[in-house]
């Protein structure tokens, strides 16, 4: 191999680095927003969980601390990994343009991946002992009945209810009933509404139309116009399509959580650094071509089922 190809291949690793860097910070990844982001420093978390904090209280005698569950969640991180195949010809002949594209595409892919996994752990949470585990308590992350000590029996599920403008009304009072271990209002606000695109119509409708339609079919105005933000979920279709989810993401609490061992990085094959490396590549001897991908290390797991409530038919 020649001193200019090794140079061009070597520049080319880091020019599609750097891109693919600078497009995936760019992505924005609503559905993200439902995980609370974590570090993690071990290959499984245990996060002990205490309760959404106590509100502030008349100081008599002792602060009031909140309490302690006894309940751990175990999340194993798992690694994750995509890439695309690189022609050499097309990095020597310097067209980085057309490469470009396929990076671009590849970085987007990325920065759309924790918000999909977080839909997925959504879809997986009517189900006792699913791929996302339980809840806390360990019942199935959506279930009618959540019992915590003073908390009494408690729901976050909708089950056999299709979304209407009914079904979002009733789920709202709902979550902002519960209350928490120590027997005090939580103060859920529900503010999003994630939904498939069979029913993106129907929730913009609940969430903005100034007018609906009331229970004569009469026009009636929309007092819950403006109460939530609406995410569009493409992982909501087929069997999951009439799936839906209110939750309240106003605060640092959130119902799912996103442990991050490793962020996501790119990595290319064979790699750069020497001319040594390249020229004695048996890939691009055989095959004339680079593989680039990305790769990362992380999970999502289910935090506190109180911060969302999940309808399906």
């Amino acid at each position: 191999m020649g001193l200019l190809e090794q140079q061009k291949l070597d520049r080319a690793q880091t020019a599609f680095s750097t891109r693919f860097n600078g497009v995936l910070v760019g992505v924005d990844d609503p559905a993200r927003a439902v995980a609370m982001t974590i570090p993690s420093t071990t290959d499984t978390e245990e996060h002990d969980w205490l309760n959404a904090a106590p509100a502030l209280t008349e100081w008599v005698d002792e602060r009031k601390i909140g309490k302690r569950r006894l309940e751990q969640i175990r999340i194993k991180n798992k690694e994750f990994a995509n890439g695309i195949r690189l022609k050499r010809n097309d990095i020597v002949n310097d067209r980085i343009g057309v490469i470009g594209i396929q990076v671009d595409d590849l970085a987007q892919k990325a920065g759309l991946h924790y918000g999909d996994l977080t839909v997925q752990a959504l879809v997986a949470g009517f189900v006792l002992d699913g791929v996302f585990g339980n809840a806390y308590d360990g019942k199935a992350f959506f279930a009618a009945d959540h019992e915590d000590e003073a908390e009494g029996a408690q729901s976050n599920l909708s089950a056999g209810t299709a979304l209407s403008q009914v079904a979002y009304d009733a789920a709202r009072a709902v979550m902002q009933s519960l209350f928490d271990i120590a027997g005090d209002p939580l103060g859920i606000r529900p503010n999003f509404l994630i939904v498939g695109p069979t029913n993106e119509r129907l929730a913009l409708e609940i969430t903005q139309s100034n007018v609906i339609a009331g229970p004569a079919g009469e026009s009636i105005t929309n007092v819950f116009r403006g109460t939530a933000s609406v995410i569009i979920s493409p992982r909501l279709v087929g069997a999951d399509a009439g799936k839906w989810f209110l939750a309240d993401l106003s605060r640092a609490v959130r119902p799912l959580i996103l442990q991050i061992r490793e962020a996501i990085t790119t990595a290319m094959l064979p790699a750069s650094g020497s001319p040594s490396d390249f020229s004695g590549s048996e890939r691009l001897f055989m095959k004339k071509d680079l593989l680039f991908g990305a790769q990362g290390q992380h999970a999502v797991g289910f935090g506190l089922w109180q911060f969302i409530h999940g309808g399906k038919p």
